[in-house]
């Protein structure tokens, strides 16, 4: 049977004929007449009663009239939400517009349901759900799923350093200066600023994530806070600085003295007279020593800074100096590192509060990377240029412009006959 629209109901009110629409009705209620709009919120129905006068029908029409646009704009469970749930749809409704107009792919909820920022263009990802893109999608692809410590490194510095600060908010809304501010903000190990090499590290790491942001289409390039900004020049370097013999022969009388620090010893001795960096020493197992028995230490592509492989070959006075270490109560197992403990991170730590308390205790001055200047000049010496860096893991032409200094051939003897 087809279903007739339903009739205009009309009333005599205060003399003049009036229609009611559906939705407003006249009832009786404490035996009085009332103008009445019926309609169900939260699954009940609910009433509103009116005088029986025009202001009131007029009243009672506007209401009618608000239900009904509340029904068209939220559907039939436009009852069951509240008025906060209805506000945050709406201004859903207009972000996503807005975002279609502006030719973003999706829409951000971010502050969507915080009031009076109708003006406020939320209309791109967080910084946040950028970051999980790029690290998933692109950084995870390339080493084919798996967390490798360079993957995990970047993790942390995404979502525990630089997500706190921009994470929430809509990727278009961070500008070259709050980026700009970040940097500034970063802190070094010490609690003073980070380094220029720290600052220029997270800045390429953020220009990463919005190059992919916007390869992928989740930004337009007009949005990328980063595309503008270089790195800051960096000062020239001084004048790399070298120990004398005595200095470095005072260093091991003390650490030989003090048994607090035998554990440092090892990664001493491979540091002065082996040339391995920093970050190798922290690397390296006691197992990449003197394998099955050769005189030799094996430096792997993963611990070489290059990612190339390379052997260093001990003097007579570095297998000395882990005798006395092993003999002292230094654990040298195979899978024990030179230096105790369990991430990078930690022992490159340990290895830095040793050489500050190692300073303070001898009042010898150690230059950033001295070590590893000291033993290529006296290896220099001692083993010939091409053998020296060859094991130093560079070519020549570094090794006579940053770390060749003039050293005598009697010095060279003494340096290496520095024994316990």
């Amino acid at each position: 049977m087809k279903k007739t629209k339903a009739k205009t109901k009309f009333y005599e009110v205060e003399g003049k004929r009036v229609s009611l629409p559906k939705g407003v009705s006249v009832e009786m209620k404490n035996g009085i007449r009332k103008v009445t709009v019926t309609w169900s919120e939260h699954g009940k129905v609910r009433r509103k009663y009116f005088d029986y006068s025009l202001e009131g029908v007029e009243q009672a029409k506007d209401i009618n009239s608000t239900k009904k646009q509340e029904l068209k704009r939220f559907g039939q469970e436009f009852g069951t939400i509240s008025d906060d749930e209805k506000q945050a749809l709406d201004l859903w409704r207009a972000y996503v517009k807005e975002a279609m107009a502006n030719g973003f792919k999706f829409s951000s909820a971010y502050e969507v349901m915080k009031r009076g920022i109708d003006g406020l263009n939320t209309t791109t990802p967080d910084f946040r759900t950028l970051a999980r893109l790029y690290f998933e999608k692109e950084l995870m692809r390339k080493t084919d799923g798996e967390l490798t410590e360079h993957t995990e490194t970047v993790r942390q510095r995404l979502f525990n350093i630089i997500a706190p600060v921009f994470g929430c908010r809509p990727a278009h809304t961070i500008s070259e200066n709050d980026v700009l501010d970040f940097l500034d903000g970063l802190k070094g190990q010490n609690g003073g600023k980070a380094s220029l090499v720290t600052r220029t590290q997270y800045l390429n790491l953020l220009k990463s994530v919005f190059k992919f942001a916007v390869e992928q289409g989740n930004i337009t390039k007009e949005f990328n806070p980063v595309a503008n900004l270089k790195p800051a020049k960096k000062k020239k370097d001084a004048e790399p600085e070298i120990l004398t013999v005595d200095e470095v022969r005072r260093i091991f009388s003390f650490v030989k003295s003090n048994p607090k620090f035998h554990q440092f010893i090892p990664v001493l001795a491979i540091g002065f007279f082996c040339g391995a960096r920093v970050e190798e020493r922290a690397k390296l197992t006691y197992g990449d020593i003197y394998i099955g028995g050769r005189n030799e230490i094996f430096v792997s592509a993963a611990v070489a800074k290059n990612g190339i492989a390379r052997f260093i070959y001990p003097t007579e006075n570095v297998k000395a100096w882990m005798d006395f270490g092993r003999a002292n109560g230094v654990s040298m197992n195979a899978t024990d590192t030179l230096i105790q403990g369990d991430t990078l991170k930690q022992r490159k730590t340990a290895h830095s509060a040793f050489l500050k308390a190692l300073a303070t205790e001898t009042g010898i001055v150690l230059p950033k990377n001295c070590i590893r200047h000291t033993a290529a000049s006296f290896m220099a010496e001692s083993q010939g240029y091409t053998e020296t860096a060859n094991q130093l893991g560079h070519d020549i032409g570094m090794l006579l412009k940053h770390y060749r200094r003039a050293i005598t051939k009697t010095e060279a003897e003494e340096y290496y006959n520095i024994v316990p």
